[in-house]
């Protein structure tokens, strides 16, 4: 091209930088548009001044790429970038293209400057977003891989096209011989079909898919999972699947061990309600204030009322009307005190008759000690009431007899006692008469005598009265009994035979009345059977002949009463029979004695027993009876 072409104003007004150079590289011309860009005259870059230009981290880099296009003599871009007269740089294209000779020399070259800065940024924005995205992708995939769950996506028609790593790493499988239809392979052949159905038929009818089924792993076992997917279509309408297969094997097997505990439960609450409503027993329990809250069908039945009339404290209207209040206090003690005993009490029956039952309740404590429930049966003891009574009555008689076959032995001695304040009455009849006579008449001592005719009458009319109490077949009479009157009286019998015996009476007696509830006559023959065997023991004795009576009262709920001997002792192999029934250590002994003895005292609710000194010499009796103060309410 000539200088006039160059110079050309045109080229001034073309929007881009032109330039032209000289076969070997120098610059020796730009356009106006390149120097206002640059915002510097022609001469400060002509030659290789136009290198000052680029930025200093594209300057080496662009100069070799110069000399390779032109070594080359083949044009082609390249990017750098130029400082503008703001000094400021921007991405620039730089493209050139030689003109050759008819040789093939290079005889200029030409090129243009291209601003691609607001490219550069779009393209490097879109690198980054590239960079991101590939990232996300990446980290997305990882994330994918890493989730505990087999991921898998599906085509429309049900087909897989995606499963993740976990999938490949249960199944043990490349992926494959999973993706289409091949994960059915790995379903366990009895869940298939089900599975199928289900699968096909929320594709075609729902956006979203649930079920469970086994899948086979790479150690060739089945395990459970739970299948969820959904429907998604994206902006170009393109229908896909996603969901996750979820392991439940444990879960599984733990609902199965839940259900099979289950039924068990069942089954064993069953056999327990068939078992507590067949049992021969009336079964209950209460809250821990002690309402009703259930009783078996036997107690249902037996007293003929609906549960929800007894539910509660409603229970309390089945007992006979005279058993209420003792089942009322004695409940209410049982409840306080925490600790079950057992309680008779007569229920109506549906007939409307009563019968006697024994109510025995345990509490069901918490680790506080706390009651959470009270359970409890309740037993029919009529027959075991009757049984009981009908002994009483025999041990009654058996007493009766007793206390007269005593009477029967004592007759002299009784004779003699009851003789004694007679022959005094006698004689004191004879003084007061004397003393009346006309000329010998005394009233004063007239009267002395005939108070002690009265005293002596009393004396022998109380003799008399206890021979009659001890000999009378009467039912038992519970009172209020002075225990040490009560002994006096035995004693006060007992003294002509005592005498007769050469046996000293040592009593000790405490300094305040100790009163006891009970029977007195069946008191005073549990000392007088203990004083006679005491006496009886020292018949053939060459010792000093002593019986100790002791009463006592050891604690203000307990009266005691001893009665030891100097005789013959009890054998110590003989000493836990010795209130055995028809058992003695006498060889003209029925062996009934000791045995009513313990029987009455144990209908009082008192003790006996028996103590030895370790050798053959002396023996004690000591009974202990609950003292009035001593008797709980219940049994008043």
């Amino acid at each position: 091209m000539d200088k006039r072409l160059e110079a050309d104003p045109i080229i001034d007004l073309i929007p881009a930088m032109v330039w032209s150079a000289t076969s070997d590289g120098m610059l020796d011309f730009a356009n106006q548009h390149f120097l206002d860009f640059i915002g510097a005259p022609l001469h400060t870059i002509s030659g290789v001044g136009f290198y000052q230009i680029f930025h200093p981290d594209d300057t080496a880099r662009l100069a070799s790429e110069w000399h390779a296009i032109m070594a080359s003599r083949l044009a082609r871009e390249v990017v750098g970038r130029i400082r503008r007269e703001d000094g400021r740089y921007r991405w620039c294209t730089l493209r050139q293209k030689p003109r050759l000779d008819a040789e093939g020399n290079v005889e200029r070259w030409y090129g243009v400057v291209l601003d691609i800065e607001d490219r550069k940024q779009a393209e490097d924005a879109l690198q980054a977003t590239k960079t991101a995205l590939a990232a996300s992708e990446e980290n997305l995939s990882l994330i994918i891989n890493s989730l505990p769950v087999l991921v898998w996506s599906a085509r429309p028609d049900g087909s897989a096209d995606f499963v993740n790593q976990s999938w490949l790493d249960y199944a043990g499988l490349p992926a494959e011989k999973i993706l289409g239809w091949g994960f059915l392979d790995l379903y366990h052949p009895d869940d298939v079909p089900g599975m199928v159905d289900i699968w096909k038929r929320d594709l075609a009818h729902s956006d979203h898919t649930v079920l469970k089924g086994r899948i086979r792993g790479a150690d060739g076992k089945y395990r459970w999972f739970y299948f969820s997917g959904r429907k998604l279509i994206d902006a170009n309408g393109t229908e896909r699947w996603f969901g996750v297969n979820i392991d439940i094997d444990d879960l599984q097997s733990a609902e199965d061990a839940l259900r099979e505990g289950e039924a068990a439960l069942r089954e064993s609450e069953r056999r327990l309600n068939l078992i507590v409503n067949t049992i021969p027993a009336m079964a209950w329990s209460c809250t821990p204030d002690g309402a009703l809250e259930y009783w078996n069908q036997n107690l249902i039945d037996f007293v003929g009322l609906p549960f929800d009339e007894i539910v509660g404290f409603g229970f309390y209207r089945m007992f006979h009307p005279d058993d209420v209040e003792l089942m009322r206090t004695s409940w209410e003690e049982i409840l306080r005190s925490k600790r079950g005993r057992p309680v008779d009490a007569r229920i109506r029956r549906a007939d409307g008759q009563y019968r006697w039952f024994n109510l025995r309740q345990n509490p069901l404590m918490d680790p506080d000690g706390n009651v959470i429930r009270w359970y409890g049966v309740v037993v029919d003891i009529e027959d075991r009431k009757r049984a009981e009574e009908s002994l009483r009555q025999s041990q009654s008689e058996l007493a009766h007899v007793t206390r007269l076959t005593a009477a029967g032995e004592l007759a002299v001695s009784i004779a003699h006692e009851v003789n004694q304040p007679l022959m005094a009455i006698v004689t004191n009849a004879g003084t007061c008469l004397r003393w009346l006579q006309p000329g010998n008449t005394d009233l004063e001592q007239a009267r002395l005598a005939a108070e002690r005719i009265v005293k002596d009458g009393h004396r022998a009319g109380d003799i008399v009265a206890s021979i009659k109490a001890m000999a009378q077949k009467l039912p038992a009479k519970i009172e209020r009994t002075e225990l040490n009157s009560a002994v006096r009286d035995v004693l006060d019998l007992l003294r002509g035979e005592l005498r007769k015996r050469a046996i000293e009476v040592n009593l000790v007696m405490p300094g305040v009345p100790v009163a006891v509830l009970g029977d007195r006559t069946q008191i005073q023959q549990v000392v007088l059977n203990l004083v006679m065997n005491s006496a009886e023991a020292m018949t053939a004795s060459s010792r000093e002949r002593r019986i100790d009576i002791r009463c006592a009262l050891d604690e203000p709920r307990l009266a005691t009463v001893s009665v030891s001997d100097t005789g013959r002792g009890v054998p110590a192999g003989e000493v836990d029979r010795v209130f055995e029934a028809f058992y003695s250590t006498k060889t003209d002994g029925i062996g009934m004695g000791l045995s009513i003895c313990r029987s009455i005292v144990e209908a009082h609710g008192g003790r006996i027993w028996i103590s030895t000194s370790g050798s053959d010499v002396g023996s004690a009796f000591t009974f202990i009876l609950p003292t009035v103060e001593g008797r709980p309410d219940y049994d008043r």
